[in-house]
């Protein structure tokens, strides 16, 4: 009888520390959603506070076209940009948590004005977030051509 309630107890332990470790996993997806989120927020708007923030001093920023930036230049080549943001939109997201380490896949669709010439844009994006220090910073993104 010892034996069986001392199972019992121990079984339910078990499944409440996995349920525990679902809704932590559940917390950090949506902490890294946001995150995503708010960077979006930060190239649509130019935010370089923002930029700072949400993006760690190792970056590497891989644009579809081949051009690979660390932090430095991807700030400095988003306040340079001539073209107006009309929109931009990440579609299709999925996030899939290990330990301290994000990986976000989702579709980037954004239109733009330059010159009265209206562009758009569609890519793949993957970006891998890393939590330094208890925050989740963008570590590496690599867009490709869909």
């Amino acid at each position: 009888m010892r034996n069986t309630l001392f199972s019992l107890a121990f079984a339910f332990l078990t499944l409440i520390g996995g349920i525990q470790t679902v809704a932590a996993q559940s917390a950090d997806e949506a902490t890294v959603a946001q995150a995503v989120e708010n960077l979006r927020k930060a190239m649509f708007e130019r935010n370089v506070k923002q930029f700072e923030a949400l993006i760690s001093e190792n970056v590497s920023y891989g644009h579809s076209a081949g051009r690979i930036e660390n932090k430095q230049e991807f700030i400095k080549a988003a306040l340079a940009n001539k073209a107006v943001m009309k929109s931009l939109a990440f579609t299709d997201q999925t996030v899939k948590i290990t330990g301290n380490h994000a990986v976000v896949r989702n579709t980037y669709n954004g239109v733009s004005e330059l010159d009265g010439k209206t562009n758009t844009t569609k890519i793949g994006v993957l970006l891998v977030w890393a939590k330094e220090n208890g925050t989740w910073r963008l570590y590496a993104r690599q867009a490709y051509r869909l």
